[in-house]
């Protein structure tokens, strides 16, 4: 099997993982450059096909989406708290 249908297959699974935890309170890893990491914990709002929205509270609310491929490459990873 060739890298793309292997791709294709874990970008899948990662959209029905996602899918299954939504509303779930989440932690995100992200890639700050040069080896900086940044962590958040939001909420999962809602799933698309494309994207997924998480949002947060601080000292205010706000939402960021991110895509299944930053889950794919290790750009961002994501952690389920409930």
């Amino acid at each position: 099997m060739s890298d793309a249908f292997t791709d294709v297959a874990k970008m899948k699974k990662i959209k029905e993982e996602i899918k299954a935890h939504e509303g779930q309170v989440v932690e995100m890893t992200l890639e700050n450059g040069r080896k900086r990491q940044k962590n958040k914990f939001g909420r999962l709002i809602e799933v698309y096909p494309s994207l997924f929205i998480i949002e947060y509270t601080n000292a205010n609310t706000y939402v960021e989406s991110y895509t299944y491929s930053d889950i794919l490459t290790e750009k961002n990873l994501i952690r389920y708290l409930d």
